[in-house]
């Protein structure tokens, strides 16, 4: 039987592996910038930014069901890139 505590430990669970995942990216997003700076290629790429949002608004389709959600998770995705650009921009510009 599920508890409210048992049910928290999970999310619990949750957020420790989104943590290791942000950081992964954070690590991937920081090299990524730094060869952009070796190569003197602009920080921000508009056309991937929309390629990063059109391919998890395409894993959001089983999602149909529950638009708010939807939309949730793609301002989350969108807050995301926004978030890390500045903190990205911190470090390299």
């Amino acid at each position: 039987m599920d508890t409210i505590d048992s049910l928290r430990q999970e999310i619990d669970k949750i957020h420790m592996e989104l943590f290791k995942i942000l950081q992964q990216r954070k690590e991937l997003t920081l090299r990524i910038w730094a060869l952009k700076k070796q190569q003197g290629l602009s920080y921000h790429n508009s056309e991937r930014e929309n390629q990063i949002l059109s391919q998890f608004t395409d894993l959001m389709q089983n999602q149909k069901q529950d638009p708010e959600f939807q939309e949730l998770l793609k301002n989350i995705m969108t807050s995301i890139l926004r978030e890390y650009e500045a903190y990205l921009r911190s470090k390299f510009i």
